[in-house]
């Protein structure tokens, strides 16, 4: 009898850790949702945006990531890496924040940087009929000109850039599958070419240095 009755409470503290782990990996899943769900809000932004906003996204990641920090062993395969992407991504953004200063735009010319790359100073206006051509426009006129920018060209260029993404993201139950499509290549296109120059930079830096 006693041996049933130990049998039956090893099963039960085994049901119950079981249940305290399920539950423990259920919350993870939520946490790194509500990561996913802002890293992907954050990463519509313009770098320019969050250099400005650099302390409050700081943060918001320590607050996001906390739990996951402690528990990370607790993850599947699947969430651990989808994890370390997210972590790798901010962990860019801090290298480049840390030692960079808010950028300060000068409101006549941040207006011309929209009037000649998108058409118009009132972006938050735009309607979604239009936000894809005027997305095909601001990357237009970046491929056309980015070989002559200056770093200074750049944040203007990409805070036009990300007041275009925040229109997105206002719109994005009003625009249809194709449009989000072209949109999404252009973002991708206009990261890849600012990348294009931070490694160009980062080569004339080191060349210097020699």
């Amino acid at each position: 009898m006693k041996k049933i009755q130990v049998w039956l409470c090893v099963m039960l503290l085994l049901g119950l850790a079981f249940n305290a782990q399920a539950q423990t990996q259920s919350e993870l899943e939520k946490e790194l949702n509500d990561l996913r769900a802002w890293m992907k809000t954050r990463s519509s932004q313009a770098d320019s945006v969050i250099r400005k906003e650099w302390p409050t996204v700081k943060n918001e990641f320590r607050e996001l990531s906390y739990s996951l920090d402690s528990n990370t062993k607790k993850l599947s395969e699947e969430s651990k890496s989808e994890y370390s992407t997210i972590k790798q991504q901010y962990k860019e953004w801090e290298e480049r924040n840390e030692t960079r200063k808010a950028v300060s735009f000068e409101k006549e010319e941040l207006e011309r940087w929209e009037r000649e790359m998108v058409g118009t100073t009132k972006i938050n206006k735009i309607k979604a009929a239009n936000l894809r051509d005027a997305f095909v426009r601001a990357l237009e006129y970046t491929r056309g000109s980015r070989r002559n920018w200056s770093l200074r060209d750049w944040d203007y260029a990409e805070f036009v850039f990300g007041e275009l993404n925040t229109r997105k993201s206002e719109l994005q139950g009003h625009l249809n599958s194709s449009d989000k499509i072209k949109i999404a290549a252009l973002q991708v296109e206009f990261a890849s070419l600012k990348k294009s120059r931070d490694a160009k930079d980062a080569f004339e830096n080191m060349k210097e240095k020699k």
